[in-house]
């Protein structure tokens, strides 16, 4: 029994959850579709009641016998449907991808001979209820190259409804668009690119149906502002792109094309000057010591690493397509001369550690040295020899000082050495004069010009000198000159071709 009750009860529960769960979608969809009754669908009691003299009663008239199952002029010449286009936004075009979106006023304006206005009607035009819109024939414009679509229904349908006096009917609603755009990026990012909107009939052939840009500025636009581009309406071009499908005939189709003139500025900032900075930075280690590799190399692998990176992000922002890009070349380019300068190093370090080229940089160091000792003993000394040009025995300045102390210990006249008349040192013995010993047999320090002592020479001296073949010295000097310069035809080259 307690069984029967819950399962009763869960019943109930499900009925009523499955009727509201109706109640909230048939609302919803009584809030967008909710169905139009035409004027041919009322009977004639309904129709009486409509004052005789009021505008529903001359719209009931124009519809009461209307069938917008069949076109206007049925198995007549075709229907003329006049089109223009006011754009409010052009969004960026998306290169990953290639679309772009807009936002649109479409209008078009065609003649209905069934429609025409009543001579007791006053107004020149008819302003309808765009819910009326269903219940006219209307053509079926689909756009050709459309990605995704949507109405705009807030806060009421954005739709426009006319009829005027001779039959003719203008309806304009507000579009939001996703097209599709081909981008050939050979040129990127100096390219431009044409992008079009394609209206094409999807059911009436051109026997039926004829699209044709309304006479003047078809297409009308505020002055738009693209993040990389540039358009303008004195580049908007219109063409007719009537196809043909084979078993169904051809089909009335009109294009406009809008040029797109990308602005480089962006990649010049983001792009092309930090690689260029990277390249130029790399370059740098031709003027370090060969021998340093701890900052050479290190160097070289950062620029190297630097536009690598770079070269993936730039990827990852573009379709994968075959060809080569303008940016890959110079992004190329780059990456070349950063691992030029690696490989460049690299044979630096192999003369600077071939013993071959060692030695025979030490041989020619050596015979250098020999020739400048033999140009000094032949160069005469150009300091006078004798002391107060007296003729004496021949002595140096240091030699002079250290035979002055030594006096001064002897016992000879010091009234002479303080006048500083040093003409008794031409008397005294010539082992006495160059000794390095005083007149009490202890060691005296024997000063040089500079005023250092002898006993300075004892310390250790100081590490020799890495050789550094004369080789390797002078690629880093052709490395300097042929970088820089071939960099630079590169560049002449590249701008003069692309831009």
């Amino acid at each position: 029994m307690a069984w029967s009750k819950l399962a009763l009860l869960l019943v109930l529960l499900l009925c009523t959850v499955d009727a509201s769960a109706k109640e909230k979608s048939g609302g919803k969809k009584g809030k967008k579709g909710k169905k139009v009754i035409c004027p041919s669908q009322l009977s004639a009691e309904d129709l009486d009641r409509v004052p005789g003299n009021s505008t529903s009663n001359i719209l009931n008239r124009l519809l009461v016998t209307y069938d917008s199952r069949i076109r206007p002029n049925f198995q007549g010449i075709p229907v003329e449907d006049k089109v223009n286009i006011f754009i409010n936004s052009f969004g960026s075009i998306q290169e990953t991808t290639m679309d772009y979106r807009v936002n649109i006023f479409l209008r078009q304006r065609w003649n209905d001979p069934r429609l025409r206005l009543p001579t007791d009607f006053k107004s020149d035009a008819l302003t309808v209820d765009p819910k009326m819109f269903q219940c006219l024939w209307k053509p079926d414009l689909f756009f050709a190259n459309e990605k995704n679509a949507n109405f705009h229904d807030v806060t009421q349908e954005n739709l426009l409804l006319f009829i005027y006096r001779n039959g003719d009917v203008l309806i304009s609603m507000r579009l939001s668009i996703t097209l599709s755009c081909p981008l050939d990026l050979r040129l990127f990012p100096m390219d431009t690119q044409l992008c079009k909107i394609q209206l094409e009939s999807y059911g009436y052939t051109t026997k039926d149906l004829v699209f044709m840009w309304q006479s003047g500025d078809p297409v009308q636009m505020d002055e738009i502002a693209l993040p990389q581009f540039d358009v303008k309406q004195e580049d908007i071009k219109y063409s007719n792109c009537t196809k043909f499908y084979a078993g169904t005939g051809y089909y009335t189709c009109v294009e406009v094309i809008f040029t797109l003139r990308r602005q480089v500025g962006f990649y010049l900032m983001g792009v092309y000057a930090p690689t260029l900075l990277i390249v130029v930075l790399s370059w740098l280690s031709f003027w370090i010591n060969p021998d340093a590799s701890a900052a050479r190399v290190p160097l070289g692998i950062l620029s190297v690493l630097s536009l690598s990176s770079e070269c993936t992000s730039l990827a990852s922002e573009l379709p994968k397509v075959s060809y080569v890009k303008a940016i890959d070349v110079w992004m190329i380019a780059c990456l070349l001369y950063g691992f030029g300068s690696l490989v460049e190093y690299a044979v630096v370090q192999v003369m600077l550690n071939s013993p071959k080229r060692i030695e025979a940089e030490k041989a020619r160091m050596a015979k250098k040295e020999k020739e400048k000792e033999k140009e000094a003993k032949k160069t005469p000394s150009k300091t006078p020899n004798t002391i107060n040009g007296t003729g004496g025995t021949p002595i140096h300045v240091s030699t002079l000082q250290v035979v002055e102390t030594r006096c001064k210990k002897v016992c000879t006249s010091k009234s002479d050495l303080r006048s500083n008349d040093f003409s008794i040192v031409g008397s005294l013995p010539r082992d006495f004069e160059l000794s390095n010993f005083d007149c009490y047999g202890k060691p005296i320090e024997v000063n040089n010009g500079l005023g250092k002592s002898k006993n300075k020479n004892n310390k250790k001296p100081p590490p020799a000198k890495p050789v550094i073949p004369s080789a390797a010295k002078r690629v880093d000097l052709y490395a300097r000159a042929l970088f820089p310069f071939t960099f630079l035809f590169f560049n002449v080259i590249y701008w003069s071709v692309y831009l």
